[in-house]
């Protein structure tokens, strides 16, 4: 069974997930291995849009701009220190330079949907499903299986705040002395 938050999900957007960092120098490693062996003329520079953006998305923006720098530099590098093109050698790097500059705008755009995306999650998360509330107590079951105050259980996931008064009829229950129609030494005139 599907639930409504898999069904509302788009099928071209990625898990919600996090890897660290640190991945993406191995990953970065073996782009930059690629890049030697293919050469000066590679024939697949849109195949480096692909782990920036899986960088930008399960572990935000600094990995994948560090990612798409280091493979643009790396290749500038190489093709001015090691390729050396005939005629002009700066001639070759527009290319590199329009290269990166995609692979970094599509970095900062994953990054930022990636960032829409997990607050987006949080929010439905928070508001979300059914409530195992006690008939008597009004407490909640939380996810651990034990009960807390609903005060406590929306708190901690909303950023409502609670003050606590009572109603007329209920303050006729448990304070019957008060005389509720009378006016209040308050400037409002009614119970809290």
């Amino acid at each position: 069974m599907v639930s409504n938050q898999e069904a509302a999900r788009p099928l071209w957007l990625l898990p919600i997930g996090r890897l660290h960092p640190l991945w993406w120098a191995v990953v970065g490693a073996g782009l930059i291995w690629l890049d030697y062996v293919d050469g000066p003329n590679s024939q697949y520079p849109v195949v480096y849009v692909i782990p920036v953006t899986l960088a930008a998305w399960y572990s935000g923006r600094w990995p994948a701009l560090a990612l798409a720098l280091t493979v643009s530099i790396t290749h500038a590098v190489f093709l001015l220190a090691h390729w050396n093109p005939p005629g002009d050698p700066f001639a070759g790097l527009w290319p590199t330079i329009i290269r990166a500059g995609v692979v970094i705008v599509m970095a900062l755009w994953f990054a930022r949907l990636a960032e829409h995306e997990r607050k987006v999650h949080v929010y439905v998360e928070r508001l979300e499903g059914l409530l195992p509330i006690c008939a008597f107590c009004k407490s909640i079951r939380n996810q651990t299986g034990e009960w807390e105050p609903i005060e406590r259980f929306i708190s901690n996931r909303s950023e409502a705040e609670f003050s606590h008064s009572f109603c007329k009829s209920c303050g006729k229950i448990h304070y019957p002395d008060f005389d509720y129609d009378a006016p209040s030494p308050s400037s409002s005139g009614s119970v809290n």
